[in-house]
């Protein structure tokens, strides 16, 4: 079996993916535009062959090149993917052009765009957050008139905060208003905790396995703030939560796939959905998952990927599991040798962020569990306490 898997090097745990393949005997074949010396030894033991494409983001026809060379030497592709949102574009064109099972071109494009998702939620019911699609001065006007300030823009397609930008005020609306506009949707802002429910599927499209993660702050404020930033997994997901999530997984019609939904838990405990990513949480989640269960996801998606339904897999979440970040500019009360020392069991793992998240999700990530969900908190309080000395340090 051939699986092409689109950059290889990143985002990092997808090498533990390459491996988890190969160690089923899969031919795993990469393309990326990271260069051969990013990748470690590790990920290159697993590739039967790696080609390096620095313009496969701007060029399809150079990366359709290149997998038809691929093609030439190993054989057909049975199955393809990233498990990024920047390639997804491509997979989706990739699959159409060799008849590769999975999201073509079409789904990917809707499932893709925020206005797209919007459209399945309303065909499941699903309440979702409103949105108005912005692609000039005069749509940005009228999403004024229809949510009032402040507003949210974010890119209709794309992935965390990424020309993500507030308009909270009259001036910045004005700045807004001369500034370039298109293809952004603008929504209003809404006052309660961002939680997901996340998980695998197999290509029956049932899940296989599901969890759910609580964060301490939206994106954006982590962003501005440049907070530390943490969150946390469930070892129980709220039963409305769960129903939404599946409802929604069903709706989007995800098969042998992650999913990463985010929803809104409001003030008064309902839910309204944000969006629905077919990939794995971002970080070193997936990390997390396996930390949560004591269980190897890396090689339940290559089971997936391989034809393994898992209708009697078995899981428990035995822990809570978090991501604390740190940024290197601040001090903290624990220096890390004496962290480490401190949190002890408790400390699943310590992870330089790549620079590509390090603005949301810190310079640093202390990967951490706990069964009880109070010393879980503690043990965060404890890596991102500041240095009372300084008083820069958050």
């Amino acid at each position: 079996m051939n699986v092409l898997v689109l950059s290889p090097a990143f985002p990092p745990p997808i090498a533990r993916f390459c491996a988890a393949l190969r160690a089923r005997g899969v031919t795993v074949l990469g393309v990326g535009d990271d260069g051969p010396e990013k990748l470690t030894p590790a990920l290159r033991a697993c590739l039967t062959e790696y080609v390096h494409l620095p313009t496969m983001w701007s060029d399809h026809g150079s990366l359709r090149h290149a997998v038809a060379g691929l093609i030439s030497r190993h054989g057909a592709i049975d199955r393809l993917d990233s498990l990024g949102e920047h390639w997804m574009g491509h997979e989706g064109r990739l699959r159409d052009e060799l008849g590769v099972p999975g999201l073509g071109a079409a789904q990917t494009d809707q499932q893709r765009r925020k206005s797209g998702m919007a459209e399945l939620y309303d065909a499941a019911g699903i309440r979702r957050l409103p949105g108005l699609r912005v692609e000039g001065a005069d749509d940005l006007r009228r999403a004024v008139e229809a949510f009032a300030l402040p507003l949210l823009l974010k890119p209709d397609t794309g992935s965390g905060s990424a020309r993500t930008f507030a308009v909270r005020t009259p001036d910045a609306l004005d700045r807004a208003l001369a500034g370039p506009l298109g293809g952004y949707l603008a929504q209003p802002f809404v006052e309660g905790d961002i939680v997901t429910f996340d998980g695998l599927t197999n290509a029956d499209g049932e899940v296989v396995f599901c969890t759910s993660h609580a964060y301490d702050a939206g994106i954006m404020e982590v962003l501005t703030g440049r907070l530390d930033g943490y969150y946390y997994s469930l070892r129980e997901i709220p039963p409305e939560l769960e129903a939404l999530g599946r409802r929604a997984v069903a709706a989007f019609d995800v098969r042998a796939r992650f999913f990463h939904q985010e929803f809104f838990r409001l003030r008064d405990g309902s839910y309204v959905a944000l969006e629905m990513n077919l990939r794995p949480p971002g970080g070193f989640t997936t990390d997390m998952m396996n930390a949560a269960g004591d269980f190897d996801v890396y090689a339940l998606w290559a089971g997936v990927i391989t034809g393994e339904r898992w209708a009697d897999f078995r899981y428990a979440r035995a822990f809570h599991t978090a991501h604390a970040g740190r940024r290197r500019e601040r001090r903290y009360a624990l220096p890390h040798d004496a962290l480490v020392a401190e949190l002890g069991d408790a400390l699943v793992g310590v992870h330089p962020v790549p620079p590509a998240f390090a603005d949301t999700m810190g310079d640093d990530a202390y990967l951490l569990r706990h069964a009880e969900l109070g010393a879980l908190l503690a043990a965060i309080h404890l890596v991102q306490r500041p240095d009372r000395e300084t008083p820069a340090a958050r």
